[in-house]
């Protein structure tokens, strides 16, 4: 049986040369980006749970194709003649809310072309909504909801056999004209996967702008978060709210050191929900990687409540030279409605200590969360210019199916969204707010980076760490990447 494991284009013309772009398999929280039709994105995550899944069927001997339709950049038609080239038995793509009635489109087109094809989708869209999803596409042969490599690879193995497939967690089929389907249940412990089989993917390709040295290479460290924020799509739907889990220190160092070794890797990008998310994980992972006497540089998404004094030190010791974490909001009334406990003055002395250990430090912050206000929007921006950090990042909140945060405003009669595709992401903000317009969220997001990075640029401190930041990107990087990190500072200032 040949299996092709997929990540297809969703891309949206805007006229003068330019499209929306959709990013999903890979990324944590779906969105597009605008760009010129030729040009490939700024960012790319490694679609990890694919790339497992090819693991798990290559250890069992399948015939395997990869088609990573939005890293390498393909159109639609580009992507179906290869599907058509490739002849596969069954295809397997995740969905998401934005590019959902696009999908549900692309797999009627593929049946077409191969009408004998079995299509299995997976995502958190599909996760939520299983029955619609199998009603409105009567092509669609199986859904898996939650996490899926191990699941899938069993259904491949027992088509080939010949065997029922009714007993398999997290899977969704018909029969006849039902609807059947199974609990999923989380992959516990993770060592039970593979690492991911990266050989079958354009490893060069995927970059997280967030990186400081070339080549570098993303890699999962953890599963889930302890903290249950109302908006946070991955640890909701795909998880199930569970627990956090870890790979083994030993795993990951020896992923490491083959990262290292096949692909040249100066850099890994824990691209983790919470990679600091246990503090003796933690301090176990930075002695495994002094133990190995592994000399490489590290970065991660972590949280800044969880991390500490010694934490920071032995990741500073073991080789870390980046760290981005979640503030959300700069109200502690906001943050008490979505659930986020964060308290800023801890925020500020964890962004000291891994400013003092030369640990660029990189800051999420979000308008449009539950309760907003203009109020609260300027107390976050202010906070955002308050806390010493490297790099910020604004958004606007979308509130996901499946989430509290969507369903309170649903409940409410808060949304304002009329399709599935407005649930962007990106720039537009689809909550009805109490004396706050949804015009106002948007200014403020679009307004908010280059207004924090004119303030930052008034601390002479500051811009002296970023001249330090600076050289060590272009040593990481030489003159192409520092070339680029120029023009994007360029462009803050000025927007």
């Amino acid at each position: 049986m040949k299996v092709l494991l997929s990540n297809p284009p969703c891309r949206v013309d805007s006229g003068d040369g330019k499209e929306k772009f959709f990013i999903r398999a890979g990324s944590r929280w779906p969105f597009s980006v605008t760009k010129k039709k030729e040009e490939k994105a700024d960012y790319l995550p490694f679609p990890f749970y694919l790339a497992y899944t090819a693991a798990l069927l290559e250890k069992k001997g399948f015939d395997i194709v990869v088609n990573d339709a939005v890293t390498l950049n393909k159109t639609e038609e580009e992507f179906l003649q290869e599907i058509v080239r490739d002849n596969p038995d069954i295809i397997l793509f995740e969905t998401s809310t934005p590019t959902i009635n696009h999908d549900l489109v692309l797999v009627n087109k593929i049946k077409k072309l191969l009408p004998k094809i079995k299509i299995a989708l997976a995502g958190p869209h599909v996760s939520t909504f299983f029955q619609e999803t199998m009603k409105k596409s009567p092509v669609v042969d199986f859904i898996f909801i939650q996490e899926y490599e191990l699941s899938f690879t069993e259904l491949v193995e027992r088509l080939v056999q010949g065997k029922t497939f009714d007993d398999i967690t997290g899977l969704v089929w018909r029969s006849g004209e039902q609807i059947k389907n199974n609990p999923p249940k989380l992959i516990d412990p993770l060592d039970q996967l593979p690492p991911p089989a990266r050989r079958f993917f354009p490893i060069d390709l995927y970059w997280d702008g967030f990186c400081q040295y070339r080549p570098a290479v993303q890699m999962h460290a953890t599963r889930g978060c302890p903290f249950r924020c109302n908006f946070c799509l991955w640890n909701q739907v795909m998880y199930n709210n569970a627990k956090y889990r870890t790979f083994g220190v030993k795993r990951i160092v020896d992923e490491m050191k083959d990262c290292q070794k096949k692909y040249g890797a100066k850099e890994v990008y824990f691209d983790d929900d919470t990679f600091t998310g246990n503090k003796q994980f933690v301090l176990d992972f930075c002695r495994e990687i002094k133990n190995r006497g592994l000399n490489i540089h590290w970065s991660c998404m972590g949280d800044a409540m969880i991390t500490d004094e010694e934490m920071v030190e032995a990741m500073a010791d073991a080789g870390c030279v980046g760290m981005k974490f979640g503030v959300e909001s700069g109200d502690a009334e906001v943050l008490k409605k979505i659930c986020k406990p964060v308290v800023h003055e801890k925020i500020k002395k964890v962004a000291r200590l891994l400013a003092k250990k030369h640990i660029k430090t990189h800051a999420t912050f979000t308008f449009g969360l539950s309760g907003e206000t203009k109020e609260s929007m300027k107390k976050t921006m202010d906070f955002a210019k308050e806390l010493d950090v490297d790099s910020v990042q604004f958004s606007i909140n979308t509130p996901f199916p499946g989430t509290r945060y969507y369903q309170e405003s649903q409940e409410k009669g808060l949304l304002l969204a009329k399709d599935w595709s407005d649930y962007d992401g990106a720039t537009s903000s689809i909550v009805k707010f109490e004396n706050l317009t949804n015009e106002e969220v948007e200014w403020r997001y679009c307004s908010a980076s280059g207004e924090w990075l004119r303030y930052k640029l008034k601390s002479p401190r500051w811009v002296l760490r970023q001249v330090y930041n600076f050289f060590r990107l272009l040593v990481g990087q030489g003159t192409v990447g520092a070339g680029q990190k120029l023009k994007r500072l360029f462009e803050l200032i000025k927007s």
